[in-house]
């Protein structure tokens, strides 16, 4: 059985149930979104029940419906709706059924109209008085903190490699405040995030991004490139986004994990609480 976990102070209550750190998790992913969508070549929106964002990029992972909240008489035909928007748009796209979502079943409805259950994301949480840190231990890797338009540039490529990402993600992402400082700097913004490039000798291998909203601090953007994964590289840029989540004062972290990066994240500290389920549909591939 899952524990419920304790905190203090900010984010999450003070005995949170898995269900609310996985609740905690989306929102830090639906706040994520928002900033992305600050820029131009993103689209973020909450419409009728539904909120999403949508970048038009040939990836699944950059086209996702977040949540919804519609009345059981009228899902049918929202989804519906939906289907039509997305199908037009021919992209592919991830569909999240979580605690942010009513009715509580909606993936039967999904399933009902071909939109099928493929995927969950592990709903996670560390416990920073529980991290001693431990990145400058390893051999050959070093971290640091991007600083520069030039290390958002290896950050993009080192993240969009991890990714199989299409080509051009990278120069869409460069194009985005929330990936590229000097952009951030010439809008003025001040955007709720640090970024970090882990080097296996000498060579940009992972990157990770520490992101906060509502008091929550999560995870976003992680990958390390495959011939440096299992090598430290990864973790190492996850135990410093740790540690300034902790000088900052943050009692907890979230993430939202793919099924091969749990074993790392447990290496950190976190514990997984629940799931996040997804359902993916390559609308590229649907006739419209």
């Amino acid at each position: 059985m899952l524990e419920t976990m304790k905190s203090e102070r900010r984010g999450l209550g003070t005995e949170s149930s898995p269900g609310e750190v996985v609740k905690a998790c989306e929102e830090n992913y639906a706040d994520y979104w928002r900033f992305v969508a600050l820029s131009s070549n993103a689209d973020f929106s909450e419409i009728r029940g539904i909120t999403r964002c949508m970048t038009g990029l040939q990836q699944e992972m950059f086209n996702i419906v977040l949540s919804c909240h519609i009345e059981v008489d009228a899902i049918n035909a929202r989804i519906d709706e939906e289907i039509r928007d997305l199908k037009a748009r021919q992209i592919p796209v991830i569909w999240h059924v979580g605690m942010l979502t009513e009715p509580k079943d909606l993936s039967r409805y999904l399933e009902a109209r071909g939109f099928p259950h493929d995927y969950d994301l592990a709903a996670m949480a560390v416990d920073l008085e529980t991290v001693d840190g431990g990145a400058g231990h390893r051999s050959g890797v070093t971290v640091r903190r991007v600083a520069t338009e030039q290390d958002c540039r290896e950050w993009a490529d080192v993240l969009t490699g991890s990714w199989e990402s299409p080509k051009e993600v990278a120069p869409w992402m460069m194009n985005n405040a929330c990936f590229n400082l000097a952009i951030e700097q010439r809008r003025g913004l001040s955007l709720p995030r640090k970024m970090y490039i882990a080097s296996l000798d000498g060579t940009s291998s992972a990157g990770s991004m520490l992101f906060w909203g509502k008091g929550v601090a999560g995870l976003q953007s992680v990958g390390t490139v495959h011939g440096a994964r299992r090598k430290g590289v990864g973790t190492a840029s996850v135990e410093v986004a740790l540690a300034d989540a902790r000088s900052m004062g943050f009692k907890h972290v979230v993430v939202l994990s793919t099924v091969e990066a749990v074993d790392m994240y447990k290496h950190c500290g976190f514990r997984p609480f629940g799931k996040l389920p997804e359902h993916t549909m390559d609308f590229r591939k649907v006739e419209r």
